[in-house]
């Protein structure tokens, strides 16, 4: 009986310091991918704008590219995006698309509002400048979008075509920066985003988890010998 409960004992404890070690490796993995994500995003913003017009092809491929465009809010086609916090208030972002001189609609993130409130139809031309970033960004935890309501945890630029009836480029939008003539309906954050990366921190704390099980198994089994 103390052999078999030995046994068991050992395989749980085996089992469980392999998945704290295979999360340690994904985290390792993680903080390679949030380095390169901060990087690229300093270098955006650290960089001129580039006329969008000028990229060719699909502008997946320019994500954290620094663009300026010119065109026209299809304000009557806003949505929003929530709950987003700025300075300890819950609001909005607002995501308006964007139509271009050469007939191309993009979707753009305006910035921070309050509260969700109906947007008037202006047929005011802009110039406005912003970093591309890639669309349909969630995890196992985000929430399905709601369309009958108007209110979307992700951007989806398929979903967001639908709702809006409006061909949108597709996997991509505008995260703004600056607009001219200045957009005083949201709040726009035209510094760098403070991005936290404790993915060392954790990798760390499941390896030594994972040896802790591994020490725990070898302590027990010495003394039951």
């Amino acid at each position: 009986m103390l052999l078999k409960i030995k046994k068991t004992f050992t395989l749980i404890s085996i089992i469980i310091s392999l998945i704290c070690f295979s999360l340690s490796v994904w985290q390792i993995k993680r903080l390679k991918w949030k380095e390169d994500l901060i990087s690229n995003i300093e270098k955006a913003y650290n960089t001129d704008s580039i006329n969008i017009n000028k990229l060719t092809g699909d502008l997946k491929n320019f994500k954290f590219k620094n663009v300026y465009l010119e065109g026209i809010f299809i304000n009557e086609k806003s949505m929003f995006l929530g709950p987003r916090v700025n300075k300890d208030q819950v609001g909005y972002h607002l995501i308006t698309p964007f139509l271009l001189k050469d007939g191309r609609y993009i979707l753009t993130n305006r910035g921070w509002l309050k509260e969700i409130i109906k947007i008037k139809e202006q047929k005011k031309e802009y110039l406005i400048k912003g970093i591309l970033k890639e669309s349909d960004i969630k995890n196992v935890f985000t929430p399905k979008n709601n369309m009958e309501k108007n209110l979307w945890f992700y951007i989806s630029t398929k979903q967001m075509s639908e709702f809006s009836e409006i061909k949108l480029v597709d996997n991509i939008f505008v995260d703004l920066i600056e607009s001219n003539p200045s957009d005083k309906l949201t709040i726009i954050n035209s510094s760098i985003p403070k991005i936290v990366n404790n993915h060392l921190q954790y990798a760390i704390t499941w390896a030594i988890l994972g040896l802790l099980f591994l020490v725990m198994n070898y302590i027990y089994s010495k003394r039951h010998r």
